[in-house]
């Protein structure tokens, strides 16, 4: 577990020596035999109360390595510092506590553990085989122990090449990444096959590419594909490397930006405001005029992780970059410049051609010339390695099951592979359920995984009603105006026609979905028309095309003759909590895979999901108290049904809930404004018992 071939000073590396210290006394002081300890001490620090996964409460003597770091890893920088103070105190660990938040993999409450049930102590055996393996050395890319060892660990339920990896690389950043990093390199890979021998090799293949420490690799990914694919949203700054540019070669070889002005012994890393930040400043430097106390200011308090550097250089060329680190006091460097900002500096120059930069100050925001930069380092970063790049020229985000889970989608990794494994085959599949169930939430993110990516430009969407017809799916005629403004009526294709023509131009690799929301709600038979056969997967050829009269006086495509494109899926979702629409014929279900999706109080991921934006443990034991005797009141109703339930998305706290929001009132805005129409609707000619019900969720009556 070799560390020293990164700068464990910057802020950015000081997460290593301590997730090192807890993976070492976790090895040699032999807690893989006193898991029941670091079981009650986790319980303790939750009862303290500190922001502790919520399955803490259902361990009972068994935890594994990766669980505890992910303890760490699941929740906000503020809130993991006590978690790490007690791990510090807990365990006897050396090392200090990192400065700031790393730039490492995390976990979201659908995956935040290693295991599921706890009560199976060969779960967390298999993890702790794994890390004591890791830990003790003498292993290669060829180790079939560990290949062995990697396949056991990944298929362990909730855990996924993308966590494990993570995991991995959290106790051994010099020798594991996580493999989205990976495919930043390298470009996408199936890991499903043989992960063990498929990740190792990948490793391999990256460590003879690649010279720089996985550590730097790591945080330049992340940076590039969190602010370089997207600039936009980034404030950009410019810098001097001193008087003439002296000094810029070695903000270019250091990966740092600086500040001097005689201030070298003034640790500027410690928290001010900018008042002070100047007080201090002029204090230690009586010469320091106004014009360049704010610039120090601007580099203390103003510049932040993300932000994009330009810098000029001796040469005259603009060299630019991303702040990867807070403010840090560089004392171990005997050279000038001690208060510096991590950089990652991009290789290729901007070309500075009429650009209104500012003037000759230190650090200064770039406001006048910012659309202009924006356009040149978009430019720059379409062509430049190592963000791989598809043939449109635009970056890749991808995406995968993994993903989704980290998006708060309420189904386990074995139900998503399902569900995709079905679409898959049919190339069609309808997401079916109650109301309140995610069945849109779920649709635009299958999309992406099917893609590998997320990809807008190659998905389209629709919401089927009453009035849409066979014209707006497929084609027909449609009015317009002619150069002497007459009225004519013209061919023209329909939304799925025209997605089946970009996907026929594109490559047969990359799939396009089309979205249909409320598929049930439209008349099928007369919207699909001819498509009802088109669509079958096994239909998807020339010599299954058909004539659409709409196109066979231009005849645009094969002399007027179309079919479904084999790259070319169909999600649609399905509410069947509806008394107005009318059942699936036949025809149109054997074309489809449906899938059914419920609501999910009951379980852990909805738990942990409501519980980390701050919801209280008792309100949410309310709501899965009632929504569960509601759901089973419809379910039991011989005019309704299951179909009836009343869904979890209900009960989804937005953004600007947080742990200090007034629950309760929440909680009866939801019921009084949302799920009393529902229930008012469903019961509409039983008045009382929807009051009855909807007074049950508020407590009326209640001891």
């Amino acid at each position: 577990m070799s560390d020293n071939r990164v700068d464990t000073s910057r802020p950015e590396y000081s997460w290593i020596p301590f997730n090192k210290g807890l993976a070492l006394r976790l090895q040699e002081d032999g807690w893989r035999n006193r898991q029941p300890e670091i079981v009650d001490e986790l319980k303790r620090m939750k009862a303290e109360p500190m922001v502790i996964a919520p399955w803490v409460d259902r361990l009972t003597d068994w935890i594994d390595p990766f669980s505890l770091f992910g303890t760490i890893r699941r929740v906000r920088f503020s809130n993991a510092i006590p978690i790490m103070e007690s791990f510090k105190s807990f365990f006897d660990i050396d090392a200090e506590l990192p400065k700031e938040d790393p730039f490492t993999p995390t976990l979201n409450a659908q995956s935040s553990f290693f295991f599921t049930n706890v009560g199976e102590n060969n779960q967390t055996e298999i993890h702790w085989n794994l890390f004591e393996h890791v830990m003790t050395g003498n292993r290669s890319v060829d180790d079939s122990d560990l290949v062995d060892l990697l396949n056991r660990s990944v298929r362990v339920r909730n855990v996924g090449h993308a966590n494990l990896s993570g995991a991995l690389y959290w106790i051994s950043p010099c020798e594991f990444l996580k493999t989205d990093t990976i495919d930043h390199y390298l470009g996408r890979f199936n890991y499903q096959r043989n992960f063990g021998r498929g990740y190792l090799d990948r490793l391999k293949l990256l460590r003879e590419k690649e010279a720089r420490p996985f550590p730097e690799l790591n945080n330049e990914a992340w940076l590039v594909s969190r602010y370089l694919a997207r600039p936009e949203k980034s404030a950009i700054w410019q810098i001097h490397g001193g008087r003439g540019a002296y000094a810029a070669e070695d903000f270019l070889d250091g990966g740092y930006s600086a500040v001097g002005f005689g201030l070298d012994d003034l640790n500027l890393s410690e928290e001010r405001s900018e008042d002070e930040v100047k007080s201090v400043s002029s204090v230690e430097n009586p010469e320091l005029g106004p014009m360049q106390l704010g610039v120090v200011a601007n580099f203390v308090n103003q510049v932040s992780r993300g932000d994009i550097i330009v810098m000029p250089t001796k040469s005259g060329a603009l060299r630019y970059g991303v702040v990867a680190s807070d403010r840090v006091h560089y004392a171990k460097d005997a050279t000038d410049w001690k208060n510096r900002r991590g950089i990652y500096w991009r290789i290729t120059p901007i070309d500075a051609t009429g650009l209104n930069l500012p003037g000759a100050a230190a650090v200064l925001k770039v406001e006048a010339a910012r659309d202009e930069l924006l356009t040149r380092i978009r430019s720059i970063e379409r062509g430049s390695p190592p963000v791989p790049m598809p043939q449109d020229g635009r970056p890749r985000d991808p995406y995968s099951i993994d993903t989704m889970l980290a998006e708060g989608v309420f189904l386990d990794e074995p139900e998503l592979a399902r569900i995709m494994a079905q679409l898959e085959r049919k190339q069609n599949i309808i997401l079916q359920g109650p109301p309140g169930t995610g069945k849109t939430f779920l649709a635009k993110r299958l999309a992406y995984a099917l893609m590998g990516e997320r990809a807008d430009e190659r998905v389209a969407s629709v919401q089927f009603h009453q009035s849409y017809a066979y014209e707006d799916f497929v084609g027909g005629y449609r009015p317009g105006v002619n150069a002497q403004e007459q009225l004519v009526f013209r061919p023209q294709d329909g939304a799925f026609l025209k997605l089946c023509e970009r996907a026929r131009a594109a490559s047969p690799d990359d799939k396009f979905v089309m979205l249909i929301d409320e598929i049930n709600r439209g008349n099928l038979s007369r919207v699909f028309g001819e498509l009802l056969m088109l669509i079958e997967a096994d239909k998807r050829s020339p010599e299954h095309a058909v004539a659409l009269q709409h196109q066979i006086e231009d005849a645009p495509v094969d002399d007027g003759r179309f079919f479904v494109p084999p790259n070319v899926y169909i999600i649609g979702t399905m509410n069947l909590a509806d008394r107005s629409l009318t059942g699936m014929n036949v025809a149109m279900r054997r074309r489809f895979a449906f899938a059914e999706l419920r609501p999910r109080f009951d379980t852990q991921e909805f738990r942990d999901e409501v519980t980390q934006a701050g919801m209280p443990d008792a309100l949410l034991d309310r709501i899965v108290e009632r929504m569960g005797a509601l759901n089973k009141v419809i379910a039991d109703d011989a005019s309704l049904g299951r179909q009836y339930a009343v869904g979890h998305s209900f009960f989804c706290p937005d953004s600007q809930m947080s742990a200090d929001s007034d629950w309760d009132a929440w909680y009866e805005a939801v019921v009084e404004y949302e799920i009393r129409p529902l229930l008012e609707e469903y019961w509409f000619d039983d008045a009382a018992k929807a009051a009855e019900e909807v007074g049950k969720l508020k407590g009326e009556g209640a001891n």
